[in-house]
């Protein structure tokens, strides 16, 4: 069987210009077999997830509200890359923000695409270890923030349980169980 073929983007529009993102639409072409397309495409920064650790072994997560599901998610921390800065900067920011606590240097635990379908982006997965409280949070202008400190068997079962939904919060614990298992002990 053969690969699938590389659409060819052959128009870009504006169509929908958004606070977070903006909606493209694209006109894409089959190379081979004549068949084309209009598509939307939301065009959006790239976004950090961070898998913060306390020289304990806890780990902080953070519980907000989500307007997409209209419901509290138990989440790690993370946010938009801001213009200019890079994903490992962004980490260490974030985790202040919405935790007020800094650790180590920031180690790269992978990026996967936020939902390829539709966005343009990445969202990246960064641990950082020996957190400790450090300076008071600062968060978003509409953001509300419930910050605690779980064991690792605890952000399991939030995981399990079906309280931490967000899509790619669960694609960045598995990378963290993948590439550190020493942390989930």
């Amino acid at each position: 069987m053969n690969s699938p073929a590389y659409w060819k983007l052959t128009e870009e529009n504006l169509h929908a210009p958004c606070v977070v993102f903006d909606v493209y639409k694209e006109h894409f072409a089959h190379p081979t077999d004549g068949r084309h397309g209009d598509f939307y495409v939301a065009h959006a920064p790239d976004w950090v997830t961070v898998i913060p650790v306390t020289k304990d072994g806890k780990i902080l997560l953070v519980n907000q509200f989500r307007f997409g599901i209209r419901e509290l998610s138990w989440e790690f921390p993370g946010g938009v890359i801001d213009k200019g800065e890079d994903f490992l900067q962004a980490a260490v920011r974030e985790v202040a923000e919405e935790t007020g606590y800094r650790g180590d240097a920031p180690i790269v635990l992978g990026s996967a695409a936020s939902n390829p379908a539709i966005f343009n982006n990445r969202c990246h997965f960064v641990l950082i270890e020996n957190c400790r409280k450090t300076e008071s949070t600062n968060f978003d202008a509409n953001e509300e923030i419930e910050m605690k400190l779980a064991t690792p068997s605890e952000v399991l079962e939030l995981a399990r349980s079906g309280q931490m939904k967000h899509a790619l919060m669960l694609t960045a614990l598995a990378k963290a169980l993948l590439l550190r298992p020493d942390i989930w002990k």
